[in-house]
């Protein structure tokens, strides 16, 4: 769907935090994996349009109120509102974030209603969302005014600065001082306490989009009560006790997603499944989910041949490599994107790229509160993460109602073409908006 003919440009400005960076804080030194990512993580909150007072949905107000609370929220997040430095620091200069509201000419229905999530890349700033932003900025941010009154609050922010844990948590924090001034969010940021900087020139920014090509994003939702039915199929069949949520739904969208490869590419090829684990929790004490920062690792398991196609096995060994990293704390520390990254610069290839074999990702954010983002408007219909020129990618959400799951694919054209039609996927998970 060509989004950008939808689109004009109301208005640009320059947001800076409401009360100055504190001398102390103004240099943010980076950690490894601060250095290691260059992206951006883009997430976006749809509203639809509801009755009451009509002065309070004009977007001049709505402008108003949401650059007021956001510049709020960066004294809080202070590092987004800084600058980039020699690719090792955050200048917290206060130089501030570009905001853009726009007019997007459509209702959001159609919108929501496309089968495919690029549609919702309307509600992104008009450029490749996932790209780290201009000119050492860290992050940007859109309010899209719809035809029907409905609005979408976006924004790309820097994973230089923290993973989708920050992001979420200034997101809601966003919202929540969009209602009320006087609170007073701590988010803290740990800059290279727990993975120290590197000096090597060779790790700064090795993992990044990729290239643009034909991948399509797709929604399914996995109602509580075929979630369920999965845990205890997958239960009884691998012995491992009460499974969860994301164990059962992405091992069998993996399992699908091979299905479509396999069909696509003429033979089986050796893939591995690598989910990212948020380590706060796992730190030796525990963290608070206030600290911010790129607190995150993973862990994976292979499938060598088609017979290790077989979720009952996949959902055991995931289960045993969740087991280890909680067990051993001092494996916590270590970090599989760190010894991806340095196993990939000794090999003389990219992270997680290998002729050989196919990398799925599964990033599960069901403990964060995306579907409690409110702006003043209520909870969001819809929360999109921008389809992007990422491949064989899984994002799981908490679904609107609780208990279930709400899944977002990225595969290749070809193969969602395939997957999308595979009846055991199917059984168990209803596309949206088919919902």
């Amino acid at each position: 769907m060509a989004t950008s003919s939808l689109v004009s440009l109301i208005s640009k400005k320059i947001i800076k935090p409401s009360i100055q960076t504190p001398l102390p804080l103004r240099s943010h030194k980076l950690s490894f994996l601060d250095q290691v990512f260059d992206m951006s993580i883009p997430f976006a909150f749809f509203y639809p349009k509801k009755g009451g007072d009509k002065s309070s949905d004009e977007p001049s107000h709505m402008s108003q109120l949401l650059e007021s609370s956001l510049s709020k929220a960066l004294s809080y997040y202070y590092p987004y509102a800084g600058k980039i430095k020699d690719d090792c620091i955050v200048d917290c200069n206060d130089v501030g974030v570009e905001v853009s509201n726009v007019r997007v000419h459509c209702p959001m229905s159609e919108i929501l209603k496309h089968p495919y999530t690029d549609a919702e890349n309307v509600a992104f700033p008009q450029r490749l969302p996932w790209n780290h932003p201009d000119q050492g900025n860290l992050a940007v941010a859109q309010v899209s005014y719809f035809d029907c009154g409905g609005i979408a609050v976006g924004g790309c922010l820097s994973h230089k600065i923290g993973d989708a844990c920050t992001i979420s948590n200034f997101f809601y924090n966003w919202g929540i001082l969009s209602r009320d001034k006087s609170v007073m969010p701590s988010p803290q940021f740990v800059g290279e306490s727990i993975y120290p900087q590197s000096n090597d020139p060779y790790v700064v920014s090795t993992i990044k989009p990729e290239e643009p090509t034909k991948y399509l994003g797709k929604r399914f939702v996995f109602p509580a009560a075929k979630v369920n039915a999965l845990k205890a199929k997958f239960s009884f069949d691998s012995g491992v006790q009460n499974p969860t949520r994301t164990e059962v739904v992405s091992t069998l969208i993996y399992k699908c997603a091979l299905a479509a490869r396999t069909r696509n590419f003429g033979s089986f090829k050796q893939s591995s499944l690598f989910q990212v684990s948020y380590m706060r929790e796992r730190h030796n004490p525990p963290l608070s989910q206030d600290v911010s920062g790129n607190i995150v690792s993973g862990f994976s398991v292979e499938t060598t041949n088609e017979r290790d196609v077989n979720c009952p096995r996949l959902v055991s060994e995931l289960r045993n490599e969740k087991e280890k990293l909680d067990q051993d704390k001092a494996k916590a520390i270590e970090n599989a994107f760190i010894s991806e990254v340095v196993d990939s610069i000794e090999k003389g290839r990219s992270p997680f790229n290998n002729d050989m074999f196919d990398y799925y990702f599964c990033l599960s954010l069901n403990a964060f509160p995306l579907y409690k983002t409110d702006f003043g408007w209520g909870k969001p219909t819809r929360v999109s993460l921008a389809t992007g020129p990422f491949n064989r990618w899984f994002h799981l959400m908490d679904n609107q109602s609780g208990g279930g799951i709400e899944a977002i694919i990225m595969l290749g054209e070809l193969d969602m073409f395939v997957f999308e039609t595979d009846p055991e996927l199917l059984e168990f998970a209803t596309p949206i908006p088919n919902h």
